[in-house]
């Protein structure tokens, strides 16, 4: 079943085209279809061929101003900044255009479930790193692929979408914990305002009542923006508004969005899609808008690995080893500051390999120290999800994976109007709470205290509409065959008290990181993800729930009751959320497993900063994409200004 709609949507794209050039109705029928299919495998009209003035070449040993490691999430902004404000910049990645490298795959939304399950086989994709985890503990021992994007865009060209800002309390702890004002909401917020630019949801093709009245005035002003796209997609599915009365029933109240430092209740979802054509608006924006502003002096360098960051005798950063495509060593320099933004997997990793990063890895490896720093690695929060699935009666994407009818009609809806499922990201809704106190007689007073440490307005879990059968995450496409329609309502612990850790293996940036998320490890994790379970079958057991289930609960099943039994099922099912963060984490020097001050400057060095979802010194609740390229925008303004003292 995993390669039924990729072969579908292949056939039925192309022999729209095939079709259309046969009978010569190109300009007027099936100019809809040849748009969309052209944007979609085009980057939205990018060709590489086209960013001649920004794609750098190797072949020799080059300088720059910056050189900055990762052209992903964050990396894109950071070098996009520096490039605008007249320095002359090296982007360097691995990877290559997702448009390219993932077709189609990752510029629709609805299709964003594809490669992103737990099995390797699900690894499939060049534009996926294909980590895997070590056997984890607190899940029977299982080995998880975690989808991580190798692509220019990263992560953003892989994720399902969410864009929100985090609650207010958690940005007072972010600036406590590395002595900085500035991670306060309403200073912070102006960065989240720079990085996107805000359309307002479609009335003609979106159900009234279903986006927040008020998102406009949350972003900056029409053309003040950045050049990531952010709007609410123009399907709602069934399960999402079913879901909406759900939560409501057990007591969540309806929030104004998520854009004003409150995430407490439930609301529909705004995501990075871009209204216009329904695909998806990753961080590749940043270097689109490079290329159509012929910024010269940034070089954007694809299908190169960053192999090592070398120092001068002032543990000054000066040089970024990298490899090609084939194996090619040259040497790119850097006059100013090398910045490292490849994620919170590789970071740490290209750190150690650099001599930056706790001894005793160092030493094990026979890698010359420059900068004993013992968090390098360590202190890996992550989120994970897991949940119920029953049969319903109204139709989800199960409808497209078993019915050659329905597929046809949802590609004609995208292709030809930009709606239908397949224009949306999947998850339209979602809500947050801290669970109610008669699910948390169970709770170890350890738990109670772990949790308290949290601010008053931050979430412990979040609910999210997964418009089908999720299980076991091993394929996002394992559907049931038995014909019905089926939805899941996940479950994700976003105040997570389990920690994990990156080390590597070798001495080689080509040996993957060592992965260990240690999630459920914690007894506090286990004791709200048993709790969770019970208040998601709370909210299934609802009237309104009940009436549109069709049957018993399918996934685990009623037989699935006692707590041990609850949690059994949970260590079998969860899944990361792909939210791996704060391996490089930022803190107070007196800090001692801070890696960057609160400048994203790592210590014991010179010229080199982390900017990425490793930098975080905590994990906000929910989705982290937007935090990340605010971040990324106020790093690279406070590089600019100290650049041109």
């Amino acid at each position: 079943m995993r390669w039924t709609l990729l072969q579908l949507y292949s056939c039925l794209s192309l022999g729209l085209l095939c079709e259309a050039q046969r009978y010569n109705l190109l300009s007027r029928q099936f100019a809809p279809y040849v748009n969309a299919i052209s944007s979609l495998l085009g980057g939205n009209g990018f060709i590489p061929a086209s960013y001649g003035a920004i794609q750098g070449f190797l072949g020799r040993d080059q300088e720059f101003d910056f050189v900055v490691v990762g052209g992903g999430t964050a990396g894109n902004a950071v070098g996009y900044r520096l490039a605008e404000a007249g320095f002359s910049v090296a982007l360097i990645e691995a990877g290559t255009f997702f448009e390219f490298s993932k077709p189609g795959f990752s510029t629709i939304p609805g299709l964003d479930v594809l490669f992103v399950g737990s099995d390797s086989s699900e690894a499939l994709s060049p534009a996926d790193w294909k980590f895997q985890t070590t056997p984890q503990q607190g899940a029977n021992d299982r080995k998880f692929h975690v989808a991580q994007g190798k692509c220019v865009g990263g992560s953003s060209a892989w994720n399902f979408m969410i864009h929100h800002r985090g609650p207010k309390g958690m940005y007072d702890q972010w600036a406590e914990a590395v002595g900085d004002d500035s991670y306060k909401l309403s200073s912070f917020e102006a960065y989240y305002k720079k990085s996107v630019t805000f359309t307002p949801a479609s009335s003609s093709k979106r159900p009234a009542g279903t986006w927040s009245q008020s998102s406009a005035s949350d972003f900056a002003a029409p053309g003040q923006g950045g050049p990531v796209q952010v709007s609410y997609t123009n399907f709602v599915s069934d399960w999402s508004k079913w879901m909406q009365k759900g939560l409501q029933a057990v007591g969540l109240k309806e929030t104004d969005g998520f854009d004003r430092g409150n995430l407490l209740g439930y609301h529909y979802t705004e995501t990075t899609i871009r209204q216009s054509d329904a695909t998806r608006s990753s961080s590749a924006e940043y270097v689109y808008a490079a290329d159509k502003k012929k910024l010269s002096n940034l070089k954007l360098f694809t299908n190169t690995q960053a192999a090592k960051i070398n120092f001068d005798s002032s543990k000054k950063a000066t040089s970024v080893k990298v490899l090609s495509a084939i194996g090619s060593e040259y040497t790119i320099k850097a006059k100013r500051e090398i910045v490292v933004s490849s994620g919170a997997y590789s970071s740490p990793h290209l750190l150690m390999l650099s001599g930056i990063g706790p001894e005793e890895t160092l030493n094990k490896y026979g890698i010359p120290i420059v900068a004993p720093l013992p968090g390098v690695g360590q202190n890996m929060w992550d989120h994970i999800f897991f949940g119920p699935s029953h049969a319903v009666k109204f139709k989800t994407i199960d409808s497209i994976l078993h019915n050659l009818v329905d597929l046809a009609s949802a590609v004609t809806k995208y292709l030809v109007g930009k709606t239908g499922i397949l224009s949306s990201n999947g998850i339209e809704m979602v809500g947050w709470e801290k669970l109610p106190e008669q699910l948390r007689e169970g709770f170890s007073d350890q738990t109670k205290q772990e949790l308290g440490r949290y601010s008053d307005d931050w979430p412990e879990v979040e609910y999210l509409g997964g418009n089908g059968h999720i299980g076991e995450f091993g394929s996002l496409l394992k559907q049931p065959t038995d014909g019905r329609q089926y939805a899941t309502l996940l479950g994700a612990l976003v105040a997570p008290l389990s920690r994990g850790n990156i080390t590597i293996s070798s001495m080689s940036i080509r040996d993957h990181p060592v992965i260990n998320p240690n999630w459920l490890t914690d007894k506090g994790d286990q004791e709200v993800a048993v709790a969770l379970m019970k208040r998601m079958r709370q909210v299934w057991a609802t009237p309104d729930l009940v009436s549109i289930s069709d049957g018993p609960e399918f996934y685990p099943g009623e037989q699935v009751k006692t707590d041990e039994e609850l949690l059994e099922n949970v260590r079998q099912s969860l899944m990361t959320v792909w939210h791996p963060a704060c391996t490089c984490k930022m803190g107070k020097k007196e800090d001692s497993m801070a890696v960057i001050d609160n400048l994203a400057r790592v210590y014991g060095v010179h010229g080199l900063r982390v900017v990425d979802a490793s930098s975080f010194p905590i994990l906000p609740p929910g989705h982290p994409m937007a935090t990340i390229y605010a971040l990324a925008e106020k790093i690279a303004e406070d590089i600019i200004r100290t650049a041109k003292q």
